[in-house]
């Protein structure tokens, strides 16, 4: 088997004449990053844009899908396969191929903050996409399985993976309110201002057991408190520019800890946090107390990535302290994605 270079599937009008010298892929594995959510950028609206954000990819956890070429749907998952197949029928609304088949082999957890509706329906979409030589580059798999409405850090995740900036979207031309990806209907991902490769240094990724933010609660939150103050905007950029940026061009990981430290103190973030209850808290507190450089939650969580001199340290210390919680929690360590998905054909 040989690794496909991911961007070779972006060209337009692919022919689908079955010859010796274009074969048609009857076999593809997808595997896909997951995606840290340090922050959405402005929530207010006064320059008009909003939403804009700041990211990661990482390598684990991932979604491994292995697709096949089938006259049906199928879809082998221990948690996706309503949800796979949701995404299956409504790319067939607009591409009618006759169906495929799909086996997971490795899934990203839902609800914790690694972003795996975007990750479980671009994987989905490229499956399609190059099985069925459909000739579509991301952002219009994107915009044909409803993803980036909001967020453009996972999309771009899964495009070329690292470090990412999305510059939002123009308010109220191109969207006219406060709401999650999953809830605002057709709109295209943000453009991406900023593509960094992350250092290639150890993250500890710990993942307490508390409640899930996600669905009616989730936009019942952005309904009732947005717009944020200016205020919040004006110091996320702040500290997006003047620290952020500069430690990961210099990788800096005390610089970076300590900015992501900050930003878990107010504004958007400080929702996020406080809807999730004690544990989310408690657990921030002890890696910052544990030898943390810094400790961020992603998305509305309750994944937390934390950077430290000494992860492994860190990480076996935060196991004994996950055993205090009532429900406890899991850790692992991991590196950023710099690559975003890749593509093995068979």
């Amino acid at each position: 088997m040989k690794k496909v270079p991911f961007r070779v599937f972006y060209l337009h009008n692919v022919s689908t004449n079955l010859n010796e010298s274009n074969p048609v892929m009857h076999h593809v594995r997808i595997t896909t990053p997951s995606r840290l959510h340090f922050s959405l950028l402005d929530l207010n609206g006064a320059l008009g844009r909003i939403d804009g954000g700041f990211g990661l990819a990482i390598a684990e956890p991932n979604f491994q899908i292995v697709a096949e070429r089938a006259t049906d749907v199928h879809v082998s998952s221990s948690i996706y396969h309503e949800r796979a197949c949701g995404i299956i029928a409504r790319l067939q609304e607009t591409y009618p191929f006759p169906g495929i088949k799909l086996t997971f082999e490795s899934e990203i957890p839902m609800h914790c903050g690694f972003g795996s509706g975007t990750q479980l329906s671009l994987g989905i979409a490229q499956a399609v996409n190059v099985l069925y030589e459909l000739g579509l580059d991301v952002q219009e798999l994107a915009k044909a399985v409803g993803r980036g409405g909001t967020s453009g850090i996972g999309v771009a995740a899964f495009d070329t993976g690292g470090f990412i900036v999305d510059g939002g979207h123009r308010f109220p031309e191109q969207k006219t309110s406060f709401l999650p990806s999953s809830a605002v209907g057709d709109i295209p991902p943000p453009p991406i201002l900023i593509r960094y490769s992350f250092p290639d240094v150890p993250l500890l990724i710990v993942i307490p057991d508390c409640s899930r933010i996600y669905g009616d609660r989730e936009v019942e939150l952005f309904r009732t408190l947005c717009p944020q103050p200016e205020w919040v905007a004006q110091k996320l950029s702040h500290i997006l520019l003047m620290q952020i940026l500069p430690a990961l061009v210099e990788a800096d990981m005390h610089s970076l800890g300590r900015a992501l430290n900050q930003i878990q103190t107010f504004g958007w973030k400080r929702v996020e946090i406080d809807a999730q209850g004690a544990e989310l808290q408690l657990t921030l507190d002890f890696l910052r107390d544990s030898g943390a450089f810094g400790a961020g939650v992603s998305s509305w969580g309750a994944a937390i990535c934390a950077i430290s001199e000494d992860v492994n340290k860190l990480k076996q210390d935060t196991e004994a302290f996950l055993k205090t919680l009532p429900s406890g929690g899991t850790c692992f360590i991991t590196r950023a994605s710099n690559l975003g998905a890749s593509i093995v054909s068979g």
